[in-house]
């Protein structure tokens, strides 16, 4: 399955938060190559009741193109991370108290 472009993912991202509720910096976004496990192990969001969302870039450059648009734009939570060819998914979760950077 391919992966989506630069605007579609962030038409995505700002639906889904939009629907989700709060403002953009109460949300951590950033880039993986495992979005299962970076959500639910590494964040530790809960199976139920979270919000999240992850969608596939066509490529590495596409997906860090999203991350630092809502970064910069958007304001955001999240870090710039390491680009690796593999971190093609964009994934961003509302932050709660029981959530990890």
């Amino acid at each position: 399955m391919g992966g989506k472009t630069r605007g579609q993912i962030i038409q995505e991202i700002e639906t889904h938060i939009a629907s989700a509720g709060g403002n953009f910096s109460e949300w951590f976004l950033s880039v993986t190559d495992k979005p299962k496990h970076t959500l639910f192990r590494v964040h530790k969001l809960r199976t139920s009741g979270d919000a999240w969302i992850a969608r596939k870039a066509i490529d590495d450059l596409q997906a860090w193109d999203v991350e630092e648009y809502f970064r910069t734009v958007r304001k955001t939570r999240g870090a710039r991370g390491e680009s690796t060819l593999d971190h093609i998914y964009v994934y961003a979760y509302k932050m709660k108290p029981h959530t990890t950077p």
